[in-house]
């Protein structure tokens, strides 16, 4: 397995960066195709005469597909591999994007969002895994931060795309653009996107030497004559045994309960927001307008993260962000009847929650080897977001019970200072006992910026 290590101790090649571009831009589709319900809400709510609570159920729809899709799919990847279960993903999301466009009541378009999602969710941790397996040491985290800044530009393109098309087209337009962008990149993917090397020298598929070496010659690497021999301890153990093992359990759980704190409030802020401030204003164009804002911030976090992985670690950054974004909800709350000084904290809370994001996306896969680590992401992105349903649902009914929109604001401040919590005490795991996956850094790269 010496060949793993040695390309990611060398500088990236170019075959290695066109795997990072395809999968970063999947990522901004992905982001597209998720957030352009919030921006079609406001044109959908007026014309279908949808109450809070079910414009909340169908917010929180692609979530709940995402959650599924994270949970069941994902583990897939560490089975069948990443480039198949990414193809497979992008199906997926065709099927729900076309159909999203003929529904014709909020049950149909509910059922429809759930496929989207599910799509979503079975390529987005899978593509933080390949662009982990494909990154360099030197260079990991910081790739990561700019691969998770995918996502937020892909909805910040949708705000882009929506605003002038929904008024003029309707609501319909954004699917149909969403559409037609994701069976593109699905045939781009069919052609260009490789398999993880990871993958091949851990599973070894029927084929597994030819296609090896196929990706070596793209890398400029010479060819094995022979599969190296895998540790016997990778041999026995599962994926699912290496996740819940100690002391990987306790890391495991403080992964899944820190990304689903944050993800319910990032949630909660990406599919409400631009509604609650168009009710609030009286101008769907100002909700857009501040949804799209947020997004950007989040674009801008993503790549700030990554310019500061290149001297510092990830998880102390990740603490900072998730402490920092507490602070920037509570904030907003306070200002949110002030437009001018809202636009500008929504951009600061789109920075520091995004960032936040990336952080995970950057310190989750060195906790696990190559066989375990599509499963223990995908578990965590997936079960994670389980909790984030909620929030979408549960702002729906605060709304019809009365309650401001400050103080929904105020009430997700709490856990982002849980996630924050939870990485430190990750962090003070990590410094007590080497961790699995750097026992074996031949199937685990490191990082110094993890």
């Amino acid at each position: 397995m010496d060949v793993l290590t040695q390309i990611r101790q060398s500088p990236m090649t170019r075959f290695q960066v066109m795997a990072v571009v395809i999968a970063l831009t999947l990522i901004l589709i992905d982001g597209f195709d998720v957030a352009v319900m919030a921006y079609a809400a406001p044109s959908l709510s007026r014309a279908w005469g949808l109450d809070p609570v079910t414009l909340g159920f169908l917010l929180s729809a692609s979530l709940f597909g995402m959650a599924a899709g994270s949970i069941f799919l994902t583990p897939l990847a560490d089975k069948i591999g990443r480039r198949k279960l990414a193809l497979i993903s992008l199906v997926i999301i065709s099927i729900g994007m076309v159909l999203s466009v003929f529904a014709g009541d909020a049950m149909q378009l509910m059922a429809f969002r759930v496929i989207t999602g599910l799509g979503v969710g079975g390529m987005m941790a899978n593509l933080n895994v390949l662009v982990s397996e494909y990154s360099s040491d030197k260079r990991r985290g910081t790739i990561i931060g700019i691969y998770a800044a995918g996502y937020p530009i892909g909805a910040t393109v949708g705000g882009l795309v929506a605003a002038p098309l929904i008024p003029v087209y309707g609501w319909h337009s954004v699917f149909i653009v969403g559409a037609a962008l994701t069976v593109l990149m699905l045939a781009i993917s069919w052609r260009f996107l490789p398999e993880s090397l990871d993958y091949l020298l851990t599973r070894r598929p029927a084929g597994a030497l030819p296609k090896v070496n196929g990706i070596l010659a793209k890398i400029g690497r010479p060819a094995l004559a022979i599969l190296p021999a895998l540790p016997a301890a990778v041999r026995q153990q599962s994926a699912v045994g290496e996740i819940l093992s100690r002391p990987t359990r306790f890391r495991t759980l403080a992964l899944w309960i820190g990304y689903a704190c944050l993800v319910a409030a990032y949630y909660f802020a990406n599919t409400w927001t631009p509604k609650i401030v168009a009710a609030a204003s009286g101008n769907d164009s100002l909700g857009v307008t501040i949804g799209v804002i947020a997004n950007a911030g989040g674009i801008l976090g993503c790549f700030i993260f990554s310019a500061l992985a290149i001297k510092y670690r990830s998880r102390p950054l990740l603490v900072w962000a998730l402490g920092l974004a507490a602070v920037t909800y509570l904030l907003f709350g306070v200002v949110f009847s002030q437009v001018n000084v809202a636009l500008v904290v929504a951009l600061f809370l789109g920075i520091l929650t995004t960032a936040g994001i990336a952080g995970f996306y950057a310190v989750a896969p060195d906790i696990y080897t190559a066989r375990a680590r599509a499963t223990g992401i995908g578990w965590m992105i997936g079960l994670g977001r389980l909790v984030s349903i909620v929030a979408p649902i549960l702002v729906g009914y605060l709304i019809s019970g009365g309650w401001q929109p400050e103080r929904i604001f105020f009430l997700f401040a709490i856990p982002l200072a849980a996630s924050a919590l939870c990485i430190v005490s990750l962090g003070i795991s990590l410094k007590r006992t080497q961790p699995p996956a750097l026992a074996d850094t031949v199937l685990a790269p490191t990082t110094p910026a993890a």
